[in-house]
Parts: structure tokens; sequence; C-alpha cells
């Protein structure tokens, strides 16, 4: 049985997200040691540099989305159930630093799917208490493992029908945001396909970085980053960085 990860990056006018990528795919390597596959278009594709093997796979991204105004490439999460190539997948946000080999055990598991439903604000705020946005628990396709097979196939199916009819779902949980967003369509999807009982999710929370948080620093072992006027230090814990400008750094 192979396992892998999937991640997904597409540059926009506003962030180069391949040099996200450039970081991510560098920490998976030394950390997690599996084997990678990139869905990517083909600008963005032209853009990276070489890491070695890692697998591509170009399509034609969904436009349109936006997110604080700007453009938002982050919508075909549904099609990784194909995209990938592995029994056994780990998807991930290129975002999301693993600076530790936590994330491996997960593939390991009996799970079909698994995915986070917590946040942890690492600045002690209580920045992603989304519960009150919404008539559904969120959660956070940020990083999810799929085991390929029946019941994984019925949840991809399900997500995929209620993006097709996200405006529909949209009110009918009351949701506050508009726009489409993975993380509310997984959770409608989820409970649909799991008939409205409890499904599987990470036992820890994912240490996030809100966006008001600026990287200022990241070397193999942690990274450092500014809140107001204080700095601070993350090492060897995995980070969720909001913060687009970690493109930079």
């Amino acid at each position: 049985m192979n396992k892998g990860i999937l991640l997904f990056c597409f540059d926009t006018a506003e962030t180069k997200y391949h040099k996200i990528l450039e970081k991510s795919v560098r920490l998976i390597k030394k950390n997690l040691q599996l084997e990678i596959t990139v869905v990517t278009d083909i600008t963005t594709f032209k853009e990276i540099k070489p890491l070695g093997f890692v697998n591509y796979k170009l399509i034609e991204p969904e436009t349109g989305n936006k997110k604080n105004g700007t453009d938002w490439r982050n919508v075909d999460r549904h099609l990784a159930y194909e995209l990938s190539p592995y029994d056994v997948t780990l998807v991930m946000d290129i975002d999301y630093l693993p600076f530790t080999d936590n994330l491996r055990q997960l593939l390991d598991t009996k799970y079909d799917f698994i995915i986070s439903k917590d946040a942890h604000d690492l600045t002690g705020r209580r920045s992603f208490d989304m519960r009150r946005w919404s008539m559904i628990d969120m959660v956070w396709a940020t990083v999810f493992v799929f085991r390929k097979g029946k019941k994984a196939k019925r949840i991809f199916d399900t997500i995929k029908f209620v993006k097709k009819f996200y405006h529909y779902f949209n009110s009918m949980y009351r949701i506050r945001s508009k726009n489409f967003r993975n993380d509310y369509a997984f959770a409608i999807a989820l409970q649909q396909a799991n008939g409205f009982m409890d499904y599987d999710t990470f036992p820890i929370k994912l240490p996030t970085l809100p966006p008001d948080c600026k990287v200022v620093k990241i070397d193999e072992s942690g990274l450092a980053w500014q809140y107001q006027d204080q700095i601070n230090y993350t090492t060897d814990q995995d980070v969720h960085v909001l913060n687009k400008g970690l493109a930079d750094v």
C-alpha cells in the first residue's frame, strides 16, 4: 500500500505561492520523508525551482472565488481523490509547515477519512472560534488523510455535490461568509455522508498563526514571528501560517 502527500499550489497576482511551496517541500522531505505530488498549473510550474524528486499534475484551476477581495485559487480540493496517485494520502495546505514527523503517524491508522476540527491560536487569543459564524461546526481542510475505498469515495462525491449547490447549503446552514470555502464544504459533506453522526477527527488542534502575525525568520527547526511589538519563536512544532507574507521570508 503506497502512501504520499498531495499539495495544491497556484500563484495569483497577489501571492507567489510557489515560494511557499518550496519551503514546504523542503520540510516535508526532511521530517515526513514521504513521496510528494504537487497539483498546479503550467504558469506556476514554470516558476518553481528544482525540488528534487517531486511529481507534478498540471490542471487548470477553477477561478472566480475571492477572499478579502483578492483572487483565491484554492477550490479544487474536491478533486483530491482522483488526483492522488496513492492508496493513502495526506493532503496539506502548502502554508502548513511540518517541523515534526507528527502527521506521518496519521497515515498508519485505520481511518478511511480523518480531518482536523479545531485550530489553536499561537497568540493565545480565540481567533478560531468559528461556531458562532454558522449552524455547523467547521472543519479545517488544511490537513486531512484519506484511504481510497468506498467510504472515502462517498465522502468526496458528497463534497462535489455540496460544492455544486454551495449557495443553497450556505444559506441552509446560515454561514456568514458567502464565498466558497473548502472548510465548510467538507464539514457539510462529512455530516451528510455520515448520516449526521460523528465523524473521525484529529486528536489535536492545528497550531496556527493568524493573519496579523508576520513571520520574520524560518529555519529547519522552527520560525520566528512578530505579533504587535513582540517577537516569538516556535520550535519543533508544526505551524499553519495564515499570513501570505511567508512567501517573501
